[in-house]
């Protein structure tokens, strides 16, 4: 028996307009009147991740930061993985001292950064009052509780090449994952979804066998591979299909909804 849904946000519980449908809310509605846990599992930050949970009623704590924060708004973190200060500098100094590229990093429920550029940020254009603490050349003053580095690149043309400068520079100091090619990721060692969902579910006294997870992209597989039930939307990465237990239809026909009917309703 399912008794913990976690969905990852974009190309999954958010259509392509980043809205959720009204099917999908009424399902997790009538999932969470059956007793089950509802959650989003997402690499975006905490501010985000609360105004999506707070649309679908999400009674279970969220995990955030691909994993580096599961927490429920207002209650302390139930589990949280952050970066050392020392090679959190490091790498600020290189990426953004050095390269000069356009990074973010996410500290408690804030996004930082040396600056806000609007651009850079379209898939958080349906979250309300969206911002980040612009920090300019100070940022090394701002390098403390850092649970997740955030590359940008505009175009996503150069974005490969950058990656593979910083893990040269830096090899084996951390995880990355590139969902589309203008964002990576990148996170502290061996922190995944995976890691945040398990910390979650034995929060709540369950087994991987009574979770449910549904994803699309790269960051989602872990997850995926450890959940009891893995969901993917059509529209979902190969990769992510090749594991599932079950494709749903794409993100933007209720994949969510149609994983609920089957699965717990």
């Amino acid at each position: 028996m399912i008794r913990l849904i976690a969905m990852d946000l974009d190309g999954t519980l958010l259509n392509s307009k980043k809205e959720i449908s009204r099917r999908n809310l009424e399902a997790l509605d009538k999932a969470k009147e059956k007793g089950v846990c509802v959650t989003i599992a997402t690499g975006r930050m905490m501010n985000s991740a609360v105004h999506f949970g707070g649309l679908i009623g999400a009674n279970a704590p969220l995990v955030c930061c691909n994993g580096g924060l599961v927490q429920k708004e207002g209650e302390p973190p139930v589990f949280t993985a952050v970066y050392d200060v020392k090679f959190a500098q490091e790498l600020m100094r290189y990426v953004l001292g050095e390269k000069k590229w356009y990074m973010q990093w996410h500290i408690g429920t804030e996004i930082y950064g040396t600056d806000f550029r609007p651009e850079y940020f379209y898939a958080y254009r349906t979250v309300p009052d969206f911002h980040i603490v612009e920090v300019g050349q100070n940022y090394l003053s701002h390098a403390e509780g850092i649970m997740q580095f955030v590359l940008r690149d505009l175009t996503g043309e150069h974005m490969e090449e950058k990656l593979s400068d910083i893990k040269a520079k830096f090899p084996g100091r951390f995880e990355a994952v590139t969902n589309v090619d203008t964002v990576t990721d990148i996170m502290p060692i061996g922190i995944t979804k995976a890691t945040g969902v398990e910390a979650l579910a034995k929060h709540l006294g369950l087994s991987r066998g009574e979770v449910m997870c549904c994803g699309d992209a790269e960051n989602d597989l872990p997850m995926l591979e450890w959940a009891g039930t893995a969901v993917v939307p059509a529209n979902g990465i190969q990769a992510a299909r090749d594991i599932a237990d079950y494709i749903a239809p794409s993100c933007d026909e209720d994949a969510i909804a149609d994983a609920v009917e089957r699965f717990v309703l």
